[in-house]
């Protein structure tokens, strides 16, 4: 089978049909502009393998600390927008990087991200991000506090405290979980939970 390819607005396209994702023809050209866009913009130099490029991770450093700066001064909003920012970048690493200083990354991001949505009462955006964290780093104690916190938020605490146990597991010294964890189960016991 013959493909018809051409460049357009300097991506591969379908010839006939100038689509990056052509259902007519049933091909799909992402991932060959996805490396060229990455090639492009390391002057066409390839890496050799495993190397991490230091001008993205920086960008991703930068970004990350301008939300935790908005963070701590209670701007939350613009701490999201600075997180949203960083975890793009992350999420747009070349394919030839190796995919763990990403996961790092993203756990960290996510869980920063998460906190600054709790802070807004922001719920589901807490939640999501939390089973984010611990999708890529499950044994850390905070992605489990995160989803504990959103899951109290949302009225679900039963949820909420079997989460915030399951972050005691990874930290048993940790003293806002166990901090969150009574609270909920007073509001439980006290039957003030709607569940």
């Amino acid at each position: 089978m013959s493909v018809d390819l051409q460049i357009y607005k300097d991506k591969v396209v379908c010839g006939q049909h100038q689509n990056e994702v052509c259902s007519q023809c049933n091909q799909s050209f992402v991932e060959i502009n996805d490396i060229a866009r990455h090639l492009k913009a390391n002057n066409g130099q390839v890496p050799s393998p495993g190397t991490v490029l230091p001008q993205r991770s920086q960008q991703i450093t930068k970004m990350r600390e301008d939300g935790n700066t908005h963070f701590r001064a209670q701007r939350h909003q613009e701490a999201i927008i600075a997180y949203t920012t960083a975890i793009n970048l992350a999420f747009d690493r070349p394919l030839w990087e190796p995919h763990g200083p990403a996961r790092e990354e993203l756990s960290v991001l996510l869980c920063n991200r998460s906190a600054a949505y709790i802070a807004l009462k922001d719920w589901v955006n807490a939640y999501v991000d939390a089973l984010g964290v611990i999708e890529l780093k499950r044994p850390w104690s905070k992605g489990h506090f995160r989803l504990g916190k959103a899951l109290l938020g949302m009225g679900r605490t039963k949820e909420g405290i079997e989460a915030l146990k399951l972050g005691l597991m990874f930290d048993p010294e940790s003293a806002e979980i166990e901090k969150a964890l009574k609270e909920a189960e007073t509001t439980l016991t006290d039957g003030s939970d709607e569940e």
